[in-house]
């Protein structure tokens, strides 16, 4: 029975040690630990608990390669298990400026109908955003757009939105800067914006990168009934997943370059669809920036509820100028991500 435990416990190890490399492997190169990286989080507490036990039981050789996974994870500890220190203002006091991001999934329910124009306003009232990051908005020559409704907020007046996608930010005062989508839909990308706020102006960085386009799949899944259709199914999953982390990949490196040649301090939000183990998340993540939720967040942090939980994927980014007053996240409402609510100062 021990030489059974320890093979299982010593292969999530593995397992795990694998999906650490993503963060440092590009996609482009070898795509595997990618998808093993969504499941870092609960492979680490597994690989703990094995090392724990095994060290309990004086059986030091299978603790052996769980106790070295745990050390080569450091690292990444912190961005997958938040625990924040000390006030990032300390106890300094100053004008604030507080962000809203979130993916709205075209603003319709679960049941597939169109969320009501009110219960949208009354959403970003009670959001209070001074600068609001949005993905998956109908633009203006949608008749059902709900830019109005975003706009019944205070401080929302002007929109930048490039026409035809889906990618918006909201603030009293915008200057478009650039954009860059994916061709030929054009459904993914991100747009550079500079706002004035309270706090000088202040580079806004929304993007949605490339979606995984799993969880439609993941539901096929449970549905079909055929063991047959259901391999094929979990292997498009794979396949998809693979293209689209490359695709990411690329994304993210355009997003450090805009990050690095900003001339002011940069807020980046948005939908990254892909977790803080990932090679994505490792390489927007400059030295210019820090996580917001790793600042002043507590725990997973999971802004994911759909088919495949446990996920964060809805990010802040903040200029190392800036301090992150607090971050939490909101109800989920129409979709299935959970907006993330951020306030910032000097």
């Amino acid at each position: 029975m021990r030489w059974f435990l320890s093979l299982i416990g010593n292969l999530i190890a593995l397992t795990a040690a694998f999906g650490l490399l993503a963060r440092y492997v590009p996609p482009q190169v070898f795509w595997p630990p990618a998808i093993i990286a969504l499941l870092l989080p609960g492979l680490l507490v597994l690989t703990a608990i094995y090392a724990l036990f095994a060290l309990s039981r004086r059986h030091w050789p299978g603790a052996m390669l769980p106790i070295a996974v745990i050390l080569f994870s450091i690292p990444v500890l912190d961005q997958l298990f938040a625990w924040p220190g000390g006030d990032e203002r300390d106890g300094a006091v100053g004008p604030t400026v507080t962000f809203v991001t979130g993916n709205q999934r075209l603003f319709r329910s679960y049941d597939g109908k169109d969320v009501d124009h009110n219960r949208v306003a009354d959403a970003f009232r009670s959001f209070n955003p001074d600068v609001a990051l949005l993905q998956e908005v109908r633009p203006a020559k949608n008749r059902m757009n709900y830019i109005s409704s975003i706009q019944a907020a205070e401080r929302l007046d002007q929109r930048h939105q490039k026409e035809g996608t889906l990618v918006a930010t909201y603030a009293g005062s915008v200057q478009p800067v650039t954009s860059s989508f994916t061709e030929p839909n054009e459904y993914n990308g991100y747009i550079v914006t500079d706002v004035e706020t309270a706090l000088g102006t202040v580079r806004v960085i929304n993007a949605h990168l490339e979606s995984n386009q799993i969880s439609g799949l993941a539901d096929n899944i449970q549905e079909d009934g055929s063991y047959s259709n259901r391999l094929e199914t979990f292997g498009h999953m794979l396949t998809g997943y693979g293209r689209t982390s490359r695709l990411r990949a690329q994304q993210a490196e355009d997003i450090r370059t805009a990050v690095e040649t900003s001339p002011y301090p940069v807020v980046l939000g948005g939908d990254f669809n892909d977790v803080p183990s990932s090679y994505t998340y490792n390489q927007i993540l400059s030295p210019r920036l820090k996580d917001a939720w790793v600042a002043r967040g507590r725990g997973l942090g999971t802004t994911f509820t759909g088919p495949l939980p446990g996920l964060r994927i809805d990010y802040f980014l903040v200029d190392t100028s800036l301090s992150v007053v607090s971050i939490e996240r909101l109800s989920p409402n129409w979709s299935d991500h959970r907006p993330l609510r951020m306030v910032i100062s000097r």
